[in-house]
């Protein structure tokens, strides 16, 4: 092997002068605003994330209250734990598990894909109503507040017990601004039985509904979609 230096111009006498000599002069050069943006992003994220971690609990609901910043509005199970009524507290779970979903936590449901349940007439009316709309469903249109919907509802007499239906039935009759009256365990008990041949067959829209329970107004009825009937 030769003894002379095979990579003069990477290792000789400059290229030792120019290290000697070397400066790390990146330093004086600008951050890239493309960091500076993904920076500020994450630190916007972050702050975002602790301000709502801070309103899911109590004691950071009141930290935030004691610095003048509004509070979110407390849910209906809150409110309603918070007034001491066990019951009350139970069935707006329940609702929030099982209807809030597609009604919303406000009842207002979709517009122009979920009925709203806040001021239905369907939720006023007798309480076998909509008892049996929960038990069996529905499938087809169906008018509220003057909009046609036609999504479909699931049944829940195989998934809700009469407790359940009843309990959330009087929380949607009292919520928001309805104010209609309580339904019993009993009541629900007896629209099951009356239905029972029917359960599994959901409600085919706004018009049978109306042929079930004549205690509707003759004006909402005539407002109802007809499902087509088969040949």
């Amino acid at each position: 092997m030769s003894g002379k230096n095979e990579h003069p111009e990477d290792f000789g006498t400059g290229a030792r002068d120019l290290q000697e000599h070397f400066e790390p002069h990146e330093l004086k050069n600008p951050i890239p605003w493309p960091l500076i943006a993904i920076a500020a992003t994450l630190a916007i994220w972050g702050g975002a994330t602790l301000l709502f971690d801070a309103r899911a609990t109590t004691t950071g609901r009141d930290a935030l209250l004691a610095q003048g910043r509004p509070e979110m509005t407390p849910s209906l199970v809150e409110t309603a734990a918070q007034e001491g009524d066990a019951a009350a507290a139970r069935s707006a779970a329940l609702y929030d598990s099982y209807c809030a979903t597609c009604h919303q936590t406000n009842g207002a449901g979709v517009r122009g894909a979920v009925p709203p349940l806040d001021g239905s007439e369907y939720v006023l009316a007798d309480a076998a109503l909509p008892v049996s709309i929960l038990l069996r469903g529905l499938s087809g249109p169906i008018v509220v507040d003057g909009e046609v919907y036609d999504a479909r509802m699931p049944t829940w007499h195989a998934t809700l017990g009469d407790e359940e239906i009843a309990g959330i039935v009087t929380h949607v009759r009292g919520a928001w601004s309805n104010d209609a009256g309580p339904v019993s365990a009993e009541q629900v008990a007896a629209t099951r039985a009356a239905l029972s041949a029917e359960l599994d067959r959901p409600w085919a829209g706004g018009a049978e509904l109306f042929d079930a329970f004549g205690e509707f107004s003759e004006t909402m009825a005539d407002d109802q979609p007809e499902e087509p009937r088969a040949q």
